[in-house]
């Protein structure tokens, strides 16, 4: 599968000018092991509510995620504004499900999977935790990603020579998406996935809710106890701003591109 299949109408939702595949999880790791074979490199992003007002006043970050070979659903807001809009995504794909999947698929096809960014210590936690969890899987590189200017080079060359089939990258938006766009030639890795807080989830450095949250759509207000000065204005400001532009556009009168 070459990654133009993915770009026609039948297998796309746009959300305030913003493209995402509506593929199911096991859809995606069935695309990304295609990717894997086909050794080209491959950009996949993860947009979530945030990402997608960020893109509003970021024309680079909208061009990078419209551009991605894969992009996939990142939350319950992006599915619920799908629905809205009358195109109902498949399901949350979301980075913290998604990893794993991944996982399981290089552990059984012997795939090298290479883990950059986070807070020093938390790369290398995740890192044991799904070998844990798929055994056989081979890490072959963890970096924290807090490196400075003068480092990036090392830290692609890193990345290179180890001869990864997948990067997983956890940089937060817009820096991940616009780090593997810029350097995904370089990086010679066929799938670059950006994902956010996704290792600290899988690290246990943040908990993750009960199964019945997520089931009844609560993830954000459990994130939101659990850290109220970082996610408080992201989840009951820019959300609800985020819903008023997706109502506009359900009824036809326009996207705003700025953020107040």
């Amino acid at each position: 599968m070459c990654s133009g299949e993915l770009t026609s109408t039948w297998n796309e939702v746009r959300i305030l000018g913003v493209r995402i595949h509506n593929v199911s999880r096991s859809r995606a790791v069935e695309i990304m092991e295609r990717f894997v074979t086909s050794r080209k490199p491959h950009i996949i992003c993860t947009p979530n509510v945030d990402y997608i007002i960020q893109a509003q006043r970021d024309k680079e970050l909208r061009d990078i995620i419209n551009s991605a070979d894969l992009a996939v659903s990142d939350g319950m807001g992006v599915v619920c504004a799908s629905r809205l809009l009358g195109t109902p995504l498949f399901m949350n794909v979301g980075g913290r499900r998604v990893v794993p999947e991944m996982c399981r698929l290089a552990s059984l096809r012997g795939f090298r999977v290479y883990l950059l960014g986070a807070r020093p210590g938390i790369a290398q936690r995740a890192a044991d935790r799904l070998r844990q969890d798929h055994p056989g899987l081979q890490i072959s590189g963890i970096e924290h990603g807090y490196f400075s200017l003068e480092e990036e080079c090392n830290i692609v060359e890193s990345v290179r020579k180890s001869h990864s089939d997948m990067l997983i990258l956890a940089m937060g938006t817009p820096k991940q998406e616009k780090w593997m766009y810029h350097h995904k030639l370089e990086l010679e890795v066929p799938v670059i996935i950006g994902v956010g807080s996704t290792l600290d989830r899988i690290s246990g450095a943040v908990s993750v809710p009960p199964k019945w949250v997520t089931d009844f759509g609560l993830e954000w207000l459990y994130r939101i106890f659990q850290e109220p000065r970082r996610l408080g204005k992201r989840y009951l400001i820019n959300d609800p701003i985020f819903f008023w532009w997706v109502l506009k556009q359900r009824i036809g009168l326009g996207q705003k591109r700025e953020c107040p």
